[in-house]
């Protein structure tokens, strides 16, 4: 039988707050087609997350957590209920419950406290000491609050004569004597000279009514920018495969790390492992990925997660839920990595639309047609590796993974489900169906 638990922080009126309802199997077999829909009741408002949960096998012990985000209108006692709660119960019989309920309790919030004006600026000190040319860089930013006063929601950008992707670093609070670090994706076209940093940040406060009050700022850094040509060892011919694995807490859980794990113990047995380093990046949100790509310039990207149907990929947000990247944007980002990206792997249901666009950018592109098991994914990646390690072309590899799937019976229907794509073609027409 599946049994469900509720757990939620401090319910203040006027602040989002997490709830998170947690469905176990505490059942001898595998639960089925597992269905709910929450209702709330007036004064009580969903967020962020979906009131719906639709899991489509639970084994037993195993637990899913959903988590939503609601706000109280008012102080006073909440009902979560829903009349639609079913499963087929490891005998394949159907279990309704018609009475499911989820009591919370709001308080009202604590009386505004009246807080003096601020009374200093910002201090903002450029921390980056040079740049490399010709290539987006990091550009680090502090930003040290000197107002008297906490801030929220400060929001830093920068400008100059050098190209940025024009996002803004955001920081949620700032207490006053405190400093953040803000990083910001440039690229300087012009060597050997300084270049000037203009920052412009806006920020709130409270007034004195406890009202919130907006102020702005703009600073011209005098820490010059130098930027310079990268340097690089012509004789290392290292190959990284950068590995991300995202899984979002308001969908089905998913063994990455086991999947991590068995890749590396082909690397290890693979003779030709010093050739190769793998760096892992867990928990994956977009800005890890953006930094990632900056940061290890990998020759291999793989990602092991979520995608939805419409070709979006599920990374993480800042709470652990689902946050989805379109797959244009993600060949835009790819595409300023292609000097050094040649394949990417999207281990992730439904990948193929972006694998093509992926693939235009830096070449090879592995995607799946639609949904793929954990298991399947996971063999087609130790087979994928295995041929790659042991210095078989994209292709070849390819090839290899999907035998490992089909060569289990259990998942042999799922052999089809990775195409590869070679600057937007398939490499392989026959296994479109």
């Amino acid at each position: 039988m599946i049994e469900a638990s509720v757990s939620t922080g401090d319910l203040v009126v006027g602040r989002p707050t997490p709830v998170t309802i947690r469905f176990v199997n505490s059942g001898q077999g595998t639960c089925f087609n597992l269905g709910l829909r929450l209702r709330l009741p007036a004064g009580l408002v969903l967020v962020k997350g979906s009131a719906e949960v639709d899991v489509s096998t639970l084994p037993a012990g195993r637990a899913h957590p959903h988590t939503i985000l609601v706000e109280a209108r008012r102080p006073g006692q909440f009902a979560l209920t829903s009349s639609t709660f079913s499963y087929r119960d490891e005998n394949d019989r159907p279990v309704r419950v018609t009475d499911f309920r989820v009591g919370l309790v709001a308080r009202a919030a604590p009386p505004a406290v009246r807080i003096k004006q601020p009374t200093g600026r910002l201090r903002v000190e450029c921390e980056t000491g040079q740049l490399h040319l010709g290539a987006w860089d990091m550009m680090r930013v502090l930003v040290s609050n000197t107002t008297g006063v906490p801030l929220e929601e400060v929001s830093v950008a920068v400008a100059g004569p050098f190209g940025t992707d024009g996002k803004r670093s955001r920081i949620e609070s700032l207490a006053d004597g405190s400093t953040a670090r803000c990083t910001f994706s440039v690229k300087a076209d012009e060597g050997g000279q300084h270049v000037p940093v203009t920052v412009h940040t806006t920020y709130r406060y409270r007034d004195l009514d406890g009202g919130s009050a907006t102020g702005t700022q703009r600073d011209d850094v005098k820490i010059a920018v130098r930027a310079v040509a990268p340097h690089r060892d012509p004789s290392s011919d290292e190959q990284v495969l950068l590995y991300l694995a995202a899984s979002p807490r308001d969908l089905p859980p998913l063994r990455s790390d086991l999947e991590m794990r068995k890749v590396k113990e082909r690397l290890q047995l693979s003779r030709a492992r010093e050739r190769f380093r793998i760096e892992w990046c867990p928990a994956a949100r977009f800005d890890d990925l953006s930094q990632a790509l900056i940061d290890y310039e990998p020759h291999v990207v793989h990602f092991a997660g979520h995608g939805d149907v419409h070709g979006n990929l599920c990374v993480e947000d800042d709470a652990g839920l689902r946050d989805l990247i379109t797959p244009a944007g993600l060949g835009d980002l790819f595409a300023q990595h292609q000097a050094t990206i040649g394949c990417v792997v999207v281990n992730a249901c439904h990948s193929t639309d972006l694998a093509k666009i992926l693939s235009e950018r830096v070449g090879y592109a592995v995607g799946m047609r639609t949904q793929i098991g954990d298991e399947a994914a996971i063999q087609f990646s130790v087979g994928f590796y295995q041929g790659r390690f042991a210095g078989m072309e994209v292709p070849d590899a390819f090839l290899r993974g999907c035998t490992y799937i089909r060569s289990r019976v259990a998942l042999e229907q799922q052999h089809l489900t990775p195409l590869l794509f070679h600057y937007g073609r398939l490499v392989f027409p026959d296994q479109a169906g």
